[in-house]
């Protein structure tokens, strides 16, 4: 007896015996730039916990210095697609190479974070030595407050390397005239928070560059040494800005745009304040778009992240599991980030 079957019953069957090798579909594989303090990286881990689990994206993580990052990101060629906490005025020369005019391959987020910085010196030197100003460390009493441990120079730990903030540093102590009393240190943050422990133990002085959210606010008796106020940008790449001012206090020309740029800059005021931005490729707004459309509601509260960095360098808590608790504990700002409507935001 032969047996007949429908040609739709035949291609159904077909398809239905094809699907466990062919309709697994690929996951959006996105790249996130691992930079190397700890705000970003607890930033950077929050936003791939929720890509993966909630958005179904292959996340990955690739360290590198800010300006290597920032001309990866900008080749739209998947080797990098988010970056995460990016300081504005910090990196204002990327910001107008990549952001706002150039390539215009990065996108960033709607509502940025605001975050200070500045120089910090130890609560007790304010109290005893009375110092408050930078220009007080032009005085060789308060300079010598700041010799390490070990003897020598007279240290201001300007930053990592390859920060804008750590150029910005180096151009700030020769403009407001202490450089010759000071050798710039460029460290890493773990090492600054190293001798920042260190001098507190001690009662010795230290200064350095810090910025707000951070977990030493939390844990030292910080004070930002005073500056003039911001009156404007002087550099050419800030010309059209609401900011820009042709006789402002701040003019920086990147070491990336000059190599005589330390002479070139000009710098004799506080930073603005400060807005720090998580920024997509427009290569991923293509390639996954409702994941990068997640990335521009991204809205980061510098306290939250305060007490998060506070639990990852304090506590010791691994920063995957931070960021896993984070999520779990503050569920409706995630949904507001993914645009899921609650119960709540929907009366």
């Amino acid at each position: 007896m032969s047996i007949f079957f429908p040609r739709t019953a035949l291609t159904a069957g077909l398809i239905a015996a094809l699907l466990p090798a062919t309709a697994t579909f690929a996951k959006d594989k996105v790249v996130i730039g691992e930079q190397n303090w700890t705000g970003a990286i607890a930033i950077q881990h929050i936003l791939g916990e929720i890509i993966s689990t909630r958005l179904d994206g292959d996340v990955s993580y690739l360290a590198g210095d800010v300006p290597v990052l920032f001309a990866a990101a900008a080749k739209g060629d998947g080797s990098v697609d988010v970056l995460t906490d990016i300081w504005l005025p910090n990196q204002s020369a990327a910001w107008a190479k990549y952001v706002t005019g150039g390539t215009r391959s990065l996108v960033p987020n709607k509502r940025p974070y605001l975050g200070v910085q500045g120089f910090y010196i130890p609560g007790y030197i304010q109290d005893t030595y009375n110092v408050h100003s930078v220009y007080d460390l032009k005085k060789p009493e308060v300079a010598k407050l700041f010799e390490p441990l070990g003897g020598g120079e007279a240290q201001l730990l300007v930053g990592p390397a390859g920060w804008e903030s750590t150029y910005i540093g180096e151009i700030k102590a020769q403009d407001y005239g202490f450089a010759d009393k000071f050798e710039a240190v460029s460290t890493e943050a773990s090492v600054t928070y190293a001798k920042l422990a260190a001098a507190y133990k001690a009662h010795r002085g230290v200064v350095f560059y810090a910025y707000t959210p951070d977990w030493i606010f939390s844990a030292f008796d910080l004070r930002r040494l005073e500056e003039p106020a911001f009156d404007g940008y002087a550099q050419d790449n800030k010309k059209g800005d609401p900011l820009y001012k042709a006789d402002g206090c701040w003019k920086f020309i990147s070491p990336t745009v000059d190599a005589d740029w330390k002479n070139k800059s000009h710098i004799t005021c506080a930073y603005p304040d400060a807005k720090v931005y998580v920024l997509t490729s427009t290569a991923l707004q293509k390639r996954a778009p409702k994941i990068a459309s997640f990335l521009e509601n991204v809205a980061i509260d510098p306290q939250s992240l305060n007490d998060l960095i506070l639990k990852i360098e304090k506590e010791k808590q691994p920063v995957d599991a931070a960021a896993k608790d984070w999520i779990a504990t503050n569920p409706k700002v995630v949904d507001t980030w993914l645009g899921v409507q609650t119960l709540g935001s929907a009366q």
